[in-house]
């Protein structure tokens, strides 16, 4: 069996080089030098079991593994378990095993704040790591362009307010778990029935978003890549998407809010505007109301 060591320096911070990894949409334009419609199912946080997988001639195959390491713009440790087949999962056949219990690492340095070396580490066996190496090249390349010339970017989407409420006070219900749960939904018949928020650098926050007649609920998570105390807070969604919000004191008791991100690709644009700007607004109303 034989390490690779293969990096390549890109001239984006690893914000996006990160992105570009956990995004699916990104994903997919990097990894299709391996194949056409290469993908991955699951997720990208330490534990999760996640698949990657293709289709040739209609068959659908890949490989099943967990996310052993995921340390937030440093590190990524794949283990690799077993092989997929149409539905089929495989530990054990002599097909199998060249592939089992083998690691795919991924290092992410700071070179500075817009240049990032990413590295792979890869376990392979003798027989494929010429093409191994080959494949990751070109790999690379495509990671380096998707990321520089951020051609899988998303739109953008901008929220602002104006709140009647001093700039510690807006910062606070911003941040507090216990404040952030009477704002935190678009309508009423949606709510926020937990919240929880390690506000710094590297700290993950989570804020469950549900329904009332418990048809739908979901968690809205990331983490702080940037904090400035009452100015701004930048952190990357679980998604891969970056977030900013900035505060501005206005005078002594109005605070200027603008909330930048980058849009998914589920829904329209203008629907997402409004979601956001309907959310922001509820802070705003909230805040105040509770002066």
């Amino acid at each position: 069996m034989k390490n690779l060591y293969l990096s390549i320096d890109i001239n984006a911070p690893r914000e996006e080089v990160w992105s570009a990894i956990i995004s699916d949409k990104k994903y997919r334009l990097w990894t299709s030098v391996f194949q056409e419609g290469s993908r991955f199912e699951g997720g990208w946080q330490q534990g999760d079991k996640i698949k990657f997988v293709s289709e040739d001639d209609g068959h659908k195959m890949g490989m099943i593994s967990e996310i052993e390491v995921s340390e937030h713009l440093k590190d990524i440790s794949i283990h690799h378990l077993g092989m997929y087949m149409d539905g089929v999962e495989d530990y054990t056949s002599d097909h199998a095993k060249p592939w089992v219990d083998k690691y795919e690492n991924y290092h992410f340095e700071k070179l500075d704040e817009n240049g990032t070396r990413f590295t792979v580490e890869l376990e392979v066996e003798d027989e494929f790591a010429e093409d191994f190496e080959k494949q990751w090249l070109l790999a690379l390349q495509k990671l380096k362009a998707v990321c520089e010339e951020k051609s899988a970017a998303f739109a953008s989407i901008t929220t602002e307010a104006i709140v009647d409420a001093p700039l510690a006070r807006v910062w606070d219900y911003w941040t507090i778990p216990e404040h952030v749960i009477k704002w935190n939904h678009a309508s009423e018949d949606w709510y926020c029935p937990k919240a929880m928020n390690d506000l710094s650098v590297g700290g993950h926050f989570a804020y469950t978003m549900a329904a009332k007649d418990g048809s739908m609920c979901f968690d809205f998570s990331g983490t702080y890549t940037e904090i400035v105390n009452y100015e701004r807070i930048i952190n990357q969604l679980d998604d891969g998407r970056m977030m900013s919000v900035s505060f501005r004191a206005v005078d002594d008791n109005k605070t200027h809010m603008v909330e930048t991100f980058e849009a998914e690709d589920e829904n329209t644009l203008e629907l997402q505007q409004g979601g956001w700007q309907a959310i922001l607004d509820n802070f705003k109303s909230v805040v105040e109301r509770e002066l």
